[in-house]
Parts: structure tokens; C-alpha cells; sequence
């Protein structure tokens, strides 16, 4: 079998894979539905209101949002796994999503302090503005140049902006205490479709820029000399990458709360499945940050009956193995 071959019988089964998830998703819950009358349902050939209604105002909400956020937690952490040359970067590891968790909760407990309402804009500002200090601080570190130094202190960071966000939850209200808690173990917050709608076009966006920027991705995996060496200005294309990653992370945020690992395991699988090179590793990266998150919001709406977990904690569940695996697998110098 060529190589050719090989990557388009990958991409098939991962796009098959993907539609059986989008399909489960919409598909089985409290009500269950027929897999064919939710596929016309989608087409806009089912005229039966209950199916229309479970499936595009119950259902689809949160399937939009589990695909807007794995797809942009594996893109950022591809991003940044090329950047740092480190297999276990990811932006929940090295704090960016602890920082705009922090940056979102300021802001919450801020506006609940006087009184205000907050848009979706403010709110993304406020992750943004969190995600770039975190990550600001964690560069300090990283002109050492040690992969294991800036995972312990990415490490360290993510602890020490946690503890502030649970000083400042113990001082908010029951309401908002309990709204930022559930949030913050990764839950679908807000499914209204104006929000999502600006989500996915900011997202959609990112990875167009990304796209644009694989070739310099290409470089940056052959290292600062190579990516030099094939005319890539290094400097420029690694701020503009990193602020892409942080973007991503923080609109993931906001999106689905702080969810971990999703950044990390995807990019890991794809690698082994189809190379090092950026052009079939983006789209398999995405395709697996989406299957997982699928998969996650699956979980947590059928395994408990009519309780629903945050999806969060499933994605921790199923991930954290397999973080365990490439921390001891992988070399980290």
C-alpha cells in the first residue's frame, strides 16, 4: 500500500467516524430519534415537528459547540507543540487556559460586583487579555530553552492562577459561584446560536490564517536552522503562530469552559497516523479534536441516564491516560 493510499483510507475513516458521532450526538438522548429521520432532518426534508425541534434547537447547540471547541484546542495545540519543538505542550499544561479562565472570572466577578450584563465581545477580551499574560509569563521561561522547565513552570502557573480563581469564586454569590463552577469544569455555558455563530466565524478565521501559515509551520518543525534555512522568517511567524494558538485557546475557553488535554492528545494521535507534515497534520488534528470532543459531549449526555455531566470531566477522564502514556514515553529534554 503507498503512502498515498494509505493517508486518503485514513481521512476517510476519520470523516466516517466523524459524521457516526455527529449523528449519535443528534441523535440518542432522552429522545431517541431515528438515524434517518435526523439525516432528513438536517437536509431540511422532515416536516415531523418534534424530530426538527429535538434536533435543531435541543441537540444541535451542543454539537456546534463540542466541534468549535476540540477543533480549536487541537489546533492550538499542534501550534504549539511545533513552536516549543515539545510533544507534551499543550495550552492547558503550559496555562494559557487557566489565564483566560482567570481573565473571564475577573471580569464575571467585576460586572456581578457592579451591577453590569456582559456581552459575549467583553468576555472574549477578558479571556484574550488573560490568556496573553499567562502566556507572556511563561515566555520569561522560555528563553531558557528547556522543554522540562517550561513544562513545570506551565504547570506551576496553571496551580497558582487556579488558586486565584477560587478566591475569587468563595467571594461571589451562590448563583454566580455556582454558574463559574460548573463552567469551569468544562460545560457548554452558553448554546445560544448568536454566540455560537460569532464563535464559529472567529474559529473558522483562525484556521484560515493557519492554513495560510503551514508552509511556515513546515518549517518550524525542522527546527529555528531549518525553518532559517528554507526562508522562513522564524521571529515573525512564531508571534504570529503563538498569538493564533492563544487565540484558539481562549475562544475554546469561552466556549466550553476549561477543558483539558483535548490539545495534547489529538495532534499526538495524528502524528502517528499520518507524519510529521503539517499539511495532512492539521486537517487530522482537527478531524480527532472534534471526534474527541463529540465523543466527550456523547458520554456525558447517555452514560448517566438523565444526568448530564459537564463534558469537561469526561474529556479528563478519557485523556489523562494517555497524558500519563506520552509523559513517560516521550523524551523531554
Amino acid at each position: 500500500m503507498t503512502r498515498r493510499i494509505r493517508l486518503v483510507l485514513i481521512f476517510m475513516i476519520l470523516c466516517t467516524i466523524w459524521i457516526g458521532l455527529l449523528l449519535s450526538v443528534l441523535s440518542f438522548g432522552d429522545i431517541k430519534l431515528n438515524v434517518v429521520e435526523v439525516m432528513k432532518s438536517l437536509f431540511g426534508l422532515n416536516r415531523d415537528f418534534t424530530t426538527n425541534f429535538v434536533v435543531w434547537q435541543l441537540r444541535f447547540p451542543g454539537l456546534l459547540a463540542s466541534i468549535i471547541t476540540g477543533g480549536e484546542l487541537a489546533v492550538s495545540g499542534l501550534i504549539l507543540q511545533i513552536l516549543t519543538h515539545n510533544s507534551l505542550a499543550d495550552s492547558s499544561i503550559l496555562g494559557i487556559n487557566a489565564g483566560a479562565s482567570l481573565g473571564v472570572v475577573i471580569a464575571m466577578f467585576v460586572s456581578a460586583a457592579v451591577g453590569l450584563h456582559l456581552m459575549s465581545s467583553w468576555l472574549l477580551l477578558a479571556a484574550l487579555i488573560g490568556g496573553l499574560t499567562s502566556s507572556g509569563l511563561l515566555m520569561l521561561v522560555g528563553r531558557q530553552q528547556s522543554a522540562i522547565k517550561i513544562l513545570l513552570a506551565g504547570v506551576a502557573l496553571t496551580a497558582v492562577l487556579n488558586g486565584i480563581i477560587l478566591m475569587l469564586e468563595l467571594e461571589m454569590n451562590q448563583f454566580d459561584f455556582d454558574k463559574v463552577l460548573v463552567w469551569l469544569n468544562g460545560s457548554f455555558w452558553n448554546l445560544g446560536m448568536p454566540f455560537l455563530t460569532i464563535q464559529l466565524l472567529f474559529g473558522i478565521g483562525l484556521i484560515i490564517l493557519v492554513i495560510l501559515m503551514v508552509p511556515a509551520l513546515n518549517g518550524l518543525t525542522l527546527g529555528s536552522r531549518g525553518a532559517y534555512g528554507i526562508g522562513v522568517n522564524v521571529k515573525v511567524a512564531g508571534n504570529v503562530l503563538m498569538g493564533v494558538a492563544i487565540l484558539c485557546a481562549t475562544g475554546a475557553v469561552l466556549v466550553g469552559g476549561a477543558i483539558s488535554f483535548v490539545g495534547l492528545m489529538a495532534p499526538n494521535i495524528a502524528r502517528k497516523l499520518v507524519g510529521q507534515r503539517v499539511t495532512y497534520l492539521l486537517p487530522t488534528s482537527w478531524l480527532l479534536g472534534c471526534c474527541i470532543m463529540m465523543l466527550a459531549q456523547f458520554v456525558a449526555t447517555n452514560a448517566f441516564g438523565k444526568t448530564a455531566l459537564p463534558v469537561g470531566l469526561v474529556v479528563s477522564a478519557v485523556t489523562m491516560p494517555y497524558f500519563i502514556y506520552l509523559l513517560f514515553s516521550e523524551r523531554v529534554d
